[in-house]
């Protein structure tokens, strides 16, 4: 077998900073490593999620996900699976089967790595760009046309929302 590695040919250190960190959806996210530092390999994001929160059911066509919990726990439904996570565990995710999480009942912050990268582009196109020590964003529930939005802006990066699409096309 043969593997297949976009090669990197220096080695780099990157920090959060002001202009690495986002307010996504509910989230506070800061790409510790993006896209164009890894020659679209792979792309790594520092997430703090609030207490008992998750994305809807979403598949992504494109990339494999890897979370490495820091903080607190998650419950993740991949495919047919429900895993249990802690501190310290690690879970994978990959591409193509539907998968959700959410959250315990305390703030979570996890490590998200993204492969290939694409992720990262996505959390720039809908996330604003926010100070490092900004505190998690404050919304309520998203609005219709905010989910439309989320839905349309998703399939571009290859992520679906099955539940959602089919529920957006009886309308």
């Amino acid at each position: 077998m043969t593997a297949t590695h976009n090669q990197l040919p220096n080695a780099f250190h990157r920090m959060p900073h002001d202009q690495n960190t986002f307010h996504f959806l509910d989230e506070k996210v800061t790409l510790l490593v993006s896209g164009e530092d890894t020659n679209g390999a792979y792309a790594v994001a520092h997430v703090v999620k609030p207490a008992n929160q998750g994305p809807p059911l979403h598949l992504h066509e494109h990339e494999d996900e890897t979370f490495y919990i820091k903080r607190g726990s998650m419950i993740f439904y991949i495919g047919e699976e429900i895993i249990e996570a802690k501190t310290g565990d690690y879970v994978f995710a990959p591409k193509g089967i539907q998968h959700r999480f959410m959250t315990g009942p305390e703030e979570t912050e996890f490590i998200l790595t993204a492969s290939p990268a694409g992720f990262d582009s996505f959390v720039k196109e809908l996330g604003t760009s926010v100070p490092e020590n900004a505190p998690l964003p404050q919304v309520g529930p998203p609005t219709e046309e905010e989910i439309i939005g989320l839905v349309t802006v998703s399939k571009k990066y290859g992520i679906t929302y099955p539940e959602i699409e089919k529920a957006l096309n009886k309308k």
